[in-house]
Parts: C-alpha cells; structure tokens; sequence
C-alpha cells in the first residue's frame, strides 16, 4: 500500500513584526501560522530555462534552469483575528518596502526554509453576498532562501551540484568530495 503524506503536513509562517533578514536574528521575528481559513497552498518554481539547439543534438534543444523565483499562492476564506491573515490584509492598500517581511516554511520532512517574501496579489475580502468572504495572496520569494535539515544543519543546494546537509558533492566531477569555505571561495 503506498503512503501519501498530508499537505497539512507543511507549516507556513509570516514574520508579522516585518523583519526583513532571513540571515539575522530569527529571535526578534514575530511568526504567525498561516493555517486558520487556509484550505489550499500551491507552490511554484518559475523558472528562468536556457533552451540551446547544438550541432551535436541534431537539431534539439537541451533545457538548463539558470534560475528560479519561488511562489507560493495561498487561498482559503478570511479570518478576522487570525494574526496571520490580519497582517496580510492590513498590506492590501500597501507598495514597496511595506509589503516585504520574512516567511519561513517547515515541510513534511522537517526541513526549514527561510525567505526574505514580498506579499503580492492580495484578496482581503469578496465573494457573494451569502457566503463566506475569499481570502488569497501570493508569498514571492526575494533572493536564495536559507534551508535547514531537522537536526539544524544548513543545506546546501547552490550550483555546484551539492542538496545534501552534509554539503557532500553527490554527482559530476567532485562527487564524494565535500563543500567547504575553502573550495567554494565563500
């Protein structure tokens, strides 16, 4: 029989005191559960690909993603109260610096993702007169996020063909090598 984890699995917070460093003191972040009215996450890459045709493929093309913007769309019904929601919607009529803060989202396998998020397409409220009121908004992923593993241990997952928390290179040339300041020149 397989095994199917439950989205409800995933944890998503807002930084609702608008810290904006995912590198800084997560200690003065003010997290708030995007959970109460939320019935669907959907998340995207949107990838920037390079498609180039070489002499040696015939004709065909070979896709590399040279980078990403990461999105999540949040959609569900409005919560009055909820501090999560009441933040969101407080940045309906908001531009620029205002809209940014930090997200942070643990999945499934516990691993902790942490962004610097601009909130974007905001729904605070809608719908028919006799139902309950929409809510939406999309967490636009500024820059490289940060991830740690369970056990608190940052992954690597850079160009350099390394996504493992051990920062041991696991294909290509230095496989079984391990990243270090030293040979990444970081």
């Amino acid at each position: 029989m397989s095994r199917f984890l439950m989205n409800v699995k995933n944890k998503f917070e807002i930084d609702i005191a608008g810290n904006q460093d995912p590198t800084g003191d997560l200690t003065k972040a003010d997290w708030a559960r995007l959970a109460a009215g939320i019935s669907g996450v959907t998340p995207a890459a949107n990838e920037t690909d390079d498609n180039t045709a070489y002499y040696d493929g015939d004709g065909f093309t070979d896709t590399d993603v040279t980078g990403k913007r990461i999105t999540m769309a949040f959609t569900g019904h409005r919560v009055v109260g909820d501090a999560a929601q009441d933040f969101v919607a407080s940045k309906f009529l908001s531009i620029g610096q205002n809209l940014k803060t930090l997200g942070r989202w643990t999945d499934t396998n516990g691993n902790v993702i942490i962004s610097n998020i601009t909130l974007t397409a905001i729904v605070p409220m809608g719908g028919n007169a006799n139902a309950k009121q929409t809510f939406s908004f999309t967490m636009s992923f500024n820059g490289k996020p940060t991830m740690t593993d369970k056990a608190g241990k940052t992954v690597q997952y850079d160009l350099d063909e390394t996504d493992s928390a051990s920062g041991e290179i696991d294909t290509g040339a230095d496989k079984g090598n391990t990243e270090t300041p030293s040979n990444t020149g970081k």
